[in-house]
């Protein structure tokens, strides 16, 4: 009984969150209303969860990493691993923070959603959109002829990264910066040895960080200072069920 009423509130939080962000989006016309993709439409309809809705239309979509992407702009190419429905490559070419954008996602519909962003924001020509990052990935890498001085790699495949993220890629891709969210929890109990084993796929000339979230900066967004707390934190919050990391390597 105690366990149903846990799942229970849980799904009431998950919806009210998603209930919210929907009508923020909404009202919105999912239209950015600050940070670096300010002014960037989104269409809305993807392969991922709408309760992450509110949180970019607000700019503080992952802000973490975020602000590791504007250090190392403006750059040559972005290439998105897990694309989702476009937000980075499709903001990034929007504020010419990037010249070209590379995306790799495995569902159909997330790289409809990927196409759409992209002509809705008249990039829809400086984006190229692959399928699925797998086994293969590494040649399509080096056969993509990428300015590897001036490449990001931007990963979040929900545990894939520790299958394509190898030695023999890193190598081949010497100069490129990676940003990898960390899923080994999707994957084993004990994460210690799948992260050390990423880990020490990268050179010793990478410096190397790992970079937790942290709570995001909504002072000075009057739409959220006039929220009820609890809504306030709901929108603010990106739903995770552990906190997120990232793993940041650059050579």
């Amino acid at each position: 009984m105690a366990n149903l009423l846990h799942n229970l509130k849980k799904a009431i939080v998950k919806h009210h969150r998603k209930s919210l962000s929907r009508k923020i989006f909404a009202q919105h016309n999912g239209t950015i209303q600050r940070g670096p993709f300010q002014g960037m439409r989104l269409h809305g309809v993807a392969n991922i969860s709408q309760a992450a809705h509110g949180l970019k239309i607000f700019g503080l979509y992952e802000s973490p990493i975020m602000d590791i992407m504007l250090n190392w702009c403006p750059t040559e190419v972005l290439v998105d691993i897990g694309a989702g429905d476009g937000y980075y490559p499709v903001g990034m070419l929007r504020a010419n923070l990037i010249k070209k954008a590379v995306c790799f996602e495995a569902t159909k519909a997330g790289r409809k959603a990927i196409q759409i962003n992209a002509d809705l924001n008249g990039v829809g020509d400086r984006i190229e959109i692959l399928g699925k990052a797998d086994s293969g990935f590494a040649s399509i890498m080096v056969g993509l002829n990428l300015p590897l001085q001036g490449t990001i790699i931007l990963c979040d495949i929900e545990g894939g990264e520790f299958d394509i993220i190898t030695r023999n890629l890193i190598e081949q891709l010497s100069g490129a910066k990676f940003i990898i969210e960390l899923h080994e929890q999707l994957i084993e109990k004990d994460k210690s040895d799948l992260r050390q084993k990423l880990l020490a796929e990268f050179p010793e000339n990478y410096h190397k960080t790992i970079l937790a979230d942290s709570p995001r900066q909504w002072n000075g967004i009057p739409e959220l200072e006039a929220m009820h707390d609890l809504d306030r934190a709901l929108i603010t919050s990106e739903g995770r069920k552990l906190l997120g990391e990232w793993l940041i390597a650059e050579g």
